[in-house]
């Protein structure tokens, strides 16, 4: 409960900043748009450009990503070729992950076991349900994206595991995220080909969104 107050009222601070008739959008109100769609969202597709870091070593790999919010989320390795073809799976919303293939594992990136895959899922859970401690615009002109810092609201900066999304604020589509851990980036995806596919129920104008 003492969690669940703190974000309510991180958020609710987030949104004072919001100030009525601004010619620009600012950051805090993209956010809350942008929440509210992915929260709406029936699954996305995309391309992932993966990088795991332990211990000073760089574990590349790409995938292709389905990741649903009801049934199964499918991610499937494309590159390298060794690797090639070994598919993980994680249905209705459990933690379990199944391999097609020879083993990815290569280490969890923090003490609660969070591994490579499972942080695709995890960044979902964290711009749904999580809290937003920070949001601010990042980079200038057709560069510019919406940053997302999403942790723990009784942690530090700097401490414990924190999920950095950024989004383009023209299609909404996540572009590229970063997992923290005590300071230390150990994961980095970069997305493309992004399709958001909205539930039937969703009226606004931002369904079958798509990213580069």
């Amino acid at each position: 409960m003492r969690k669940l107050l703190s974000c309510v009222l991180m958020m609710t601070l987030l949104l004072a900043g919001c100030a009525a008739g601004q010619e620009e959008e600012s950051p805090e109100q993209l956010a809350n748009l942008i929440r509210g769609e992915y929260l709406s969202l029936e699954g996305w597709s995309a391309r992932v450009e993966v990088t795991a870091s332990y211990g000073g070593q760089a574990f590349p790999f790409t995938l292709d990503a389905a990741w649903s919010r009801e049934g199964e989320s499918v991610f499937t390795v494309v590159s390298p070729e060794l690797i090639a073809g070994i598919t993980a799976r994680i249905r209705d919303g459990e933690a379990a992950l199944e391999y097609d293939g020879a083993g990815l594992s290569i280490g969890a990136l923090d003490a609660d076991g969070l591994t490579p895959i499972a942080a695709l899922p995890a960044l979902m859970d964290q711009l749904g349900t999580g809290c937003i401690a920070r949001c601010a615009w990042d980079g200038e002109g057709e560069a510019r994206r919406l940053l997302l810092e999403c942790r723990d609201p009784e942690g530090e900066e700097g401490r414990g595991t924190e999920y950095f999304l950024w989004f383009d604020p023209d299609t909404h589509a996540l572009d590229r995220a970063e997992v923290s851990v005590d300071g230390t980036v150990c994961l980095t995806l970069k997305f493309s080909d992004f399709t958001m596919e909205m539930s039937q129920d969703e009226t606004g104008d931002h369904a079958d969104l798509g990213g580069d």
